[in-house]
């Protein structure tokens, strides 16, 4: 198998990442109620009351701004939640219309792969360095991944940026959902490694990390967080077949595990999360939704 093949896993990699399953709405707009509809005040004359042809007028009623008019109402979930109770519903979620999108494109992927499987072990030795992978093998592991992500839900928290909390929430959620399938995965598969130290190989733990984090800042923070994390994400993979832990299927099926844990556990900020306000207008009120 020449070298182009690693080549071409890595730019089916990054763009089956960054080109799929962008679920943005279009911007909402402000839609006004209408006018109020008033009866004529108690004393209108009583004889334009008592005509069969009086019709109740329309009035405009002063504009006066609401006294309390409270806290927004927010459609979509309310964030951040907490990253730890969080779980039972996120795996429930994980087993959704989504993630047979995203399983729909990378099963196939990894199983075309298993055909480049053991060549790939000779070719990743020969081609790819393990001093300028192993970087990657730290990185993507899941302790480094759900520590990092910890550590930002609870500087969030304790700072008061709420923000901060929620990605740091999404993250923590994503690293472990995605290491509850994969490792329910590897138990399943029985799959040798590679170097044959055990059994566990079958998918990527450290590559379903990786893309797990890159997915959930892309859907918080678009391209410009996407693009360089899915490039990190996939250099964790390139790293797993330069330790000699993994085989190209391994670290296919690890990518698309990853990315739809990141989704799963941030459904609705692509396009279901709206602020809804009331204000007074004249003649009635407008009703507002203002996307998030």
């Amino acid at each position: 198998m020449p070298i182009r093949v690693f080549v071409t896993l890595a730019a089916v990699l990054l763009a089956t990442a960054q080109g799929t399953f962008a679920q943005d709405l279009d911007t909402p707009v402000n839609t006004p109620a209408p006018a109020v509809l008033a009866t004529p005040p108690a004393e209108a004359n009583a004889a334009d009351a008592e005509s069969p042809d009086q019709v109740p007028a329309l009035v405009q009623p002063p504009l006066v701004p609401p006294a309390n008019p409270g806290s927004p109402v927010t459609f979509g979930d309310s964030k951040p939640v907490n990253p730890f109770t969080a779980i039972p519903r996120d795996l429930k979620r994980f087993f959704s219309k989504d993630t047979a999108a995203v399983m729909g494109i990378f099963v196939p992927m990894a199983g075309a792969a298993f055909s480049w499987d053991q060549a790939g072990i000779h070719e990743s030795q020969e081609h790819l360095s393990k001093p300028a992978f192993e970087p990657g093998n730290i990185g993507g592991s899941f302790a480094v991944q759900a520590g990092a992500a910890l550590g930002t839900w609870a500087i969030g928290k304790m700072s008061g940026r709420r923000k901060v909390a929620e990605v740091g929430s999404d993250l923590f959620r994503a690293q472990i959902v995605s290491q509850l399938v994969v490792q329910a995965g590897k138990m399943a598969t029985g799959r040798s490694r590679p170097d044959g130290s055990d059994g566990r190989a079958f998918p990527s733990g450290h590559t379903a990390s990786a893309f797990a984090m890159a997915s959930v800042l892309e859907r918080h923070f678009g391209k410009k967080a996407g693009i360089p994390t899915y490039a990190f994400a996939t250099y964790v993979a390139f790293a797993r077949l330069s330790a000699n832990k993994h085989h190209i299927s391994d670290v296919i099926m690890g990518a698309g595990l990853g990315i739809a844990a990141g989704r799963t556990v941030t459904m609705g900020i692509a396009g279901a999360r709206f602020d809804m306000g009331v204000a007074p207008t004249q003649g009635g009120a407008a009703v507002t939704f203002t996307k998030r």
